[in-house]
């Protein structure tokens, strides 16, 4: 007989989002490296106002300052005795209740865990003289999609994996991430170098996205594809130099340096490699080290060129995250991308949890030299 009807397609439930905040973008003044950052409000049950909160992409926790917990009602503490590690551990983290997002009102879940810590960023807003109760961090872009539009000054968040079934226009490009240790989103960068016979060349090299990072740090094995020798490079003689976290922890001056990047995916091809060790040193003290096959990362989807930045070279704290705790610290050319290229997107679209970022031109422009 005749082959049955094919049953008629589910309805497609059409994607809703959580809920929108706005966004506040805070531009630092010209005369600091870096863009800038942006805020959203949460309403927070006890609180006598709403809190602003940073996002931080890459910031490993969510966090409170000390002023923000103080905004918070005491929870009553149940410890006696002698439990005195375990009440002064659980007072170093809080729980946010009854969380609604600024601008909407939408509910959000419970932020549990939240540390109690002062970070640099509020420090910095706080001497520009805007308060910052807190940071929304990893944890919170692995739990909720993000997509920022940055004119529109609001956000919508999404489940994890939602944001982009909505559907975009060509304008926006997808960059498919790179995952990276600790659950960091990785993005390709390109630059040019001359060579030794002034022929130009692209070199690329990984970059971490970092929306709490204000502006963008390069390390020296990124800033050696870039044509500099090193610390001591004639060509960094008179560059303005900043302080920043070195990778013990401990303040180091760095260079500053113009440089024009452009950011897309990561390639299909990409190839992470292991420097070499032999099976007994593994055994005894793990692996030297990893870093991605240069040629492996070029020619990803999703190119968007940016204008140029003006970029710290350091070998900083905030790259130690790429240390694989089996095969060692990276030992390759890497980039924290921060908000200096961030910014010159007019919609960002974060989905942490599968390393997806999509990402519209915006304002496109050279920065001049510091």
């Amino acid at each position: 007989g005749p082959a049955p009807a094919p049953a008629p397609a589910e309805p497609v439930e059409p994607v809703v989002a959580i809920g929108m905040a706005q966004v506040e973008t805070l531009r630092l003044p010209g005369n600091m490296l870096g863009a800038g950052f942006e805020l959203l409000r949460l309403e927070v049950k006890g609180a006598p106002q709403p809190l602003a909160f940073l996002l931080g992409t890459a910031f490993p926790t969510n966090a409170l300052t000390k002023r923000g917990r103080d905004l918070l009602p005491e929870k009553s503490s149940s410890f006696q005795g002698g439990w005195l590690s375990e009440a002064s551990k659980a007072a170093s983290t809080v729980d946010l209740e009854g969380v609604r997002l600024w601008g909407s009102g939408a509910s959000i879940d419970d932020i549990k865990g939240v540390e109690v810590l002062e970070f640099p960023q509020a420090q910095l807003l706080g001497q520009l003289g805007v308060e910052v109760h807190g940071v929304l961090g990893q944890p919170f872009f692995e739990q909720y999609d993000m997509d920022l539009d940055r004119y529109g000054q609001k956000a919508q968040f999404y489940a994890p994996g939602q944001a982009a079934a909505q559907g975009f226009y060509s304008t926006v490009r997808h960059l498919p991430g790179i995952s990276l240790p600790s659950g960091n989103l990785g993005v390709v960068l390109t630059g040019r170098a001359m060579d030794d016979d002034f022929v130009e060349r692209k070199v690329s090299f990984v970059g971490l996205v970092d929306s709490s990072a204000a502006h963008t740090v390069i390390n020296w094995e990124a800033a050696r594809l870039l044509g500099y020798s090193g610390p001591a490079d004639p060509k960094l003689t008179g560059a303005t130099k900043v302080l920043g976290a070195g990778k013990t922890g401990q303040a180091e001056e760095m260079p500053v340096v113009l440089a024009k990047l452009s950011v897309c995916g990561a390639p299909e091809i990409l190839k992470p490699m292991m420097l070499s060790v032999d099976q007994e040193e593994f055994k005894a003290s793990g692996g030297k080290g990893w870093y991605f096959e240069e040629k492996t990362l070029a020619g990803g989807p999703g190119l968007v060129e940016m204008g140029a930045v003006n970029v710290a070279i350091g070998d900083v704290l905030g790259l130690a995250v790429l240390t694989d705790s089996m095969i060692g610290p990276f030992q390759g050319a890497a980039a924290i991308v921060g908000q200096d290229l961030l910014f010159q997107a007019q919609r960002v679209v974060l989905n942490l949890r599968d390393k997806n970022l999509w990402l519209e031109p915006g304002d496109i422009r050279d920065a001049p030299e510091m």
